[in-house]
């Protein structure tokens, strides 16, 4: 009887120390939960894509500074890829990709990545819910927003505004339904961003065009070619230095360089794509002074 006893507490404490931390996650707590998630392999869990939410998890956890009011719409992508690459219960990633879809940039994340989403086929209804209110949100942000006060407000050159707002729209435009189109889309785009470094011998980012444009020219050379990458790698590293642009569209770079030249990726952002090994995930990360 005592041995039954001792049994069943011991089977308790690991009850809830394997799974305790997964249970109670909801809208209002995710982000504290998060912080505080311990990745626990499960069975049915690759040793693959254990290694890849291990290290997003990490990454994330990085990025915010353990900090909830930190998390922004890469955070929550994130966030949704991990738990999903851990095998969480759906109800868990679930509530990160509904706060994906209700954060700020969030709209073009869910239209951007649905194809690379590994998580999108389980949660079809969801996604594409979130992606029809954000059709609608785009379209009263559109409305809502003027460019010549942003232009005004913000002490900026309007024809140089009006310039990248048209690069970043057009960045967008066909991504999803006609890649053909993009694909001349993205070569126009790409003119266009060279000419602009030529004027100007830097990026475009914060001080040239404000926060709301800050990644337009990133994302011009995140969706060209390996030259092209490589050619800006350096720039964009300078930019994050001096605070023209954030740290994330400049990890995402680099997994992408990475990927294309060695199959591997450093920092998680890519989906199915292998992780480097953790010593050249150090290295790289120290050799462009990101952590």
């Amino acid at each position: 009887m005592i041995r039954e006893k001792i049994f069943i507490l011991i089977f308790f404490i690991i009850s809830i120390n394997c799974f305790g931390q997964t249970n109670n996650w909801t809208n209002e707590n995710f982000e504290s939960k998060f912080i505080t998630y311990v990745p626990v392999k499960k069975e049915n869990v690759s040793n693959k894509n254990f290694s890849i939410g291990e290290m997003i998890i990490l990454e994330t956890k990085k990025n915010i500074k353990n900090k909830p009011e930190n998390f922004n719409y890469a955070d929550y992508w994130n966030a949704t890829t991990a738990l999903y690459a851990l095998n969480e219960e759906k109800e868990i990633w679930e509530i990160s990709l509904r706060k994906l879809g209700k954060s700020k940039g969030g709209c073009e994340y869910l239209e951007s990545f649905k194809e690379q989403s590994k998580f999108y086929n389980d949660s079809k209804e969801l996604y594409d819910s979130l992606i029809l209110n954000c059709s609608s949100f785009l379209k009263q942000k559109e409305i809502e927003f003027n460019l010549s006060e942003y232009v005004k407000k913000n002490e900026l050159d309007l024809e140089l505004v009006k310039l990248v707002n048209n690069v970043s729209e057009n960045d967008q435009k066909f991504r999803i339904a006609d890649m053909e189109k993009q694909h001349d889309l993205d070569f126009k785009n790409q003119k266009i961003i060279d000419s602009l470094f030529q004027k100007y011998k830097t990026y475009i980012g914060k001080s040239l065009v404000g926060k709301k444009y800050q990644s337009a020219m990133w994302a011009v050379i995140q969706h060209s070619n390996i030259e092209m990458m490589e050619k800006y790698l350096p720039i964009i590293q300078n930019a994050v230095k001096e605070e023209e642009l954030s740290v994330v569209p400049f990890k995402m770079l680099i997994d992408r360089v990475y990927w294309i030249n060695n199959g591997y990726q450093i920092f998680g952002s890519q989906a199915g794509v292998d992780l480097a090994d953790k010593k050249t995930r150090t290295e790289v990360a120290k050799k462009y002074g990101v952590e």
